[in-house]
């Protein structure tokens, strides 16, 4: 059995704060009161900081410290044009090889994702996991490290669990069967349709979140 470290503890503390809206975007955040929000010292707040920072949850500004940015439609596009860079070669790829193996593992993630109720309103943190382990899946069994690891840097977990916040809330969507449609698609063994695919599946997410930022519910 793995025992979580000081540092760990508190990354996961902090990560979940401004996951669930917790800290405020925008502001300064103490050292000290990050601490006692994560029941840790201030030398494992800074571990985590740094581990926070590197996948853009936080942003760190010179002589004034550590903050939550504030997201505006030029970093929304921003980060899913580097998403969709990586993933439509991520999905070429796998429609060029991918063992059996690993393609079972990936229709069963789909079909995970897929499963998870758009009404439960308790499923949102569920469900952006289970989102994030199944693009994070697909980039790994590519067999590109660099690929898996840039993805995850961009902040995935954040993006994705924005856009199911955001989602949940609004009661917007009905996604049945959208992840292993996708799916079926990167493994047709047709890299275009693999592409394309690809590409739509993460336009559509884009589209949303500019649709929810606009409608000022991205960061409520």
């Amino acid at each position: 059995m793995n025992v979580m470290t000081s540092g760990e503890k508190a990354y996961h503390r902090i990560q979940k704060a401004i996951l669930e809206g917790e800290l405020p975007r925008g502001d300064f955040l103490s050292q000290r009161m990050l601490a006692e929000l994560a029941g840790t010292s201030i030398i494992s707040v800074r571990e985590a900081l740094k581990r926070l920072e590197h996948e853009h949850f936080l942003e760190s500004v010179p002589r004034w410290g550590v903050r939550i940015p504030r997201e505006t439609r030029e970093s929304i596009t921003d980060r899913y044009a580097l998403r969709e860079a990586i993933e439509v070669m991520v999905a070429y790829l796998l429609s060029r090889n991918i063992d059996s193996r690993n393609a079972d593992e990936l229709r069963l993630r789909a079909d995970e994702c897929d499963a998870i109720a758009v009404d439960d309103a308790d499923a949102v943190s569920r469900f952006a996991d289970r989102h994030r382990e199944l693009h994070l899946f697909m980039a790994e069994c590519t067999g590109k490290q660099l690929l898996k690891s840039e993805l995850e840097r961009l902040g995935l977990r954040s993006l994705l669990y924005q856009s199911a916040r955001t989602t949940w809330a609004q009661r917007v969507d009905n996604w049945q069967r959208w992840h292993r449609s996708l799916v079926d698609e990167i493994l047709s063994g047709d890299s275009v349709r693999a592409q394309q695919a690809m590409h739509h599946h993460v336009q559509h997410g884009l589209h949303h979140d500019l649709q929810m930022f606009e409608e000022g519910l991205f960061d409520a």
